[in-house]
């Protein structure tokens, strides 16, 4: 399957299932708390539904990756981010919110699996790397589009959320029609050798975990706390989540990157872009500079993180793709579901700059890690 051809369909797809689908809460946040009425723990944990189901969601992706055509994954990931979707827009309690933020936080990790074993068995070796980075970075575009839509819907979020649906219905059909209708099994290696995989795996783990802690807070509570501040133009708040995933399309040079510098250098560069973008929002939110160059840093090092964590995970586990992009991701999830809560509680007990600070400080601690090749 020529690459560009997949791009173009999985990276609509990744937009509807991580941008629409799951990062556009944050974004919803001032406006379904107004009309919801929820405290900022509340807020927390509904926020960390979607990323337990994101963690259910995508280890039932790599247990049937060798079982189930890619193709069938996919097309349960669409229905689940329209029928998740669907629900989040007519909600008119926390539970029926939180059931909602579930069942499309199950389409985003159903999603990213699936594209990492069509692109290892129908893409050319040097390409693979570009091609994984520019489909993840599909969280991008869907996180910018989100932006605009709200800026022009204003805070009629639940009529935003009927628009994802059709735009998630459109973007499934097209998915449908162009991924390959088979699918390769492939049994490679011995058992020794994957046990070897996951020895080395053991830092990505930490670093994934870490770094999902982290950007937790960014996601859940960043809009939430520019809207509020009388020193910050209202403007940039309506901006904030285009600025975040327009900066994310630089996230798609994570290949060209680590091809050129290694995996290590970009994950330190993004690692301290990523950690940076917290700090300055903690220490001077007030600034309409920082207001502008905070969630610039944060959009383009967080796709740009993920890009890495990708190929980081297919390097290690080369006996299955799947593993090595499910595996980063579903650790990345867990420690953003719990970061979730974390954030809410810390944001009602202490506020939200020391909030940031602290996501911060916990962003730089991943430096730390390495990535060792076999």
């Amino acid at each position: 399957m020529n690459a560009n051809k997949l791009i173009l369909a999985g990276l609509p797809m990744i937009a509807v299932t991580y941008g629409l689908s799951r990062f556009s809460y944050g974004l919803m946040l001032p406006y379904i708390n107004e009309a919801l009425h929820m405290t900022q723990s509340t807020s927390g944990i509904i926020s960390s539904l979607s990323y337990v189901a994101y963690c259910i969601a995508i280890v039932a992706a790599m247990m049937f990756s060798r079982r189930a055509a890619s193709r069938f994954i996919l097309v349960a990931a669409g229905l689940l981010s329209i029928v998740g979707l669907g629900v989040i827009s007519v909600s008119l309690t926390p539970v029926g919110l939180g059931a909602g933020i579930f069942l499309a936080g199950m389409s985003t990790g159903l999603s990213s699996p699936p594209y990492a074993s069509i692109v290892n068995t129908n893409v050319q070796s040097g390409a693979q790397n570009q091609t994984n980075a520019w489909i993840n970075s599909g969280t991008s575009i869907g996180t910018a589009f989100t932006g605009a839509v709200a800026i022009m819907m204003v805070d009629s979020w639940r009529e935003t959320y009927i628009i994802f649906m059709v735009i998630a219905v459109i973007v499934l059909a097209a998915n449908y029609k162009v991924l390959p209708r088979t699918h390769t099994f492939e049994e490679k290696s011995s058992v020794g050798f994957v046990k070897e995989e996951w020895k080395q795996s053991v830092q990505l783990i930490l670093a994934s975990l870490l770094l999902g802690i982290s950007s937790a807070a960014y996601w859940t509570f960043s809009r939430d706390f520019i809207v509020n501040l009388d020193s910050v133009p209202a403007y940039l708040g309506d901006w904030l989540w285009v600025i975040i995933g327009l900066a994310g399309l630089l996230g798609g040079t994570a290949g060209i990157v680590i091809n050129r510098f290694g995996i290590m250098n970009a994950f330190r560069l993004s690692t301290v872009t990523l950690s940076t973008a917290s700090l300055l929002l903690g220490s001077w939110p007030g600034s309409p500079v920082v207001g502008v160059l905070s969630p610039f840093l944060f959009g383009s090092s967080y796709v740009f993180i993920t890009g890495v964590l990708i190929v980081w995970g297919v390097s290690v586990f080369r006996t299955n793709p799947s593993i090595g992009l499910g595996l980063p991701f579903l650790m990345l999830a867990f420690g953003q579901a719990a970061g979730s809560i974390f954030s809410g509680v810390i944001a009602g007990s202490f506020g939200y700059h020391a909030l940031f600070l602290i996501a911060s400080a916990i962003g730089y601690v991943t430096i730390i890690f390495k990535y060792k090749s076999s």
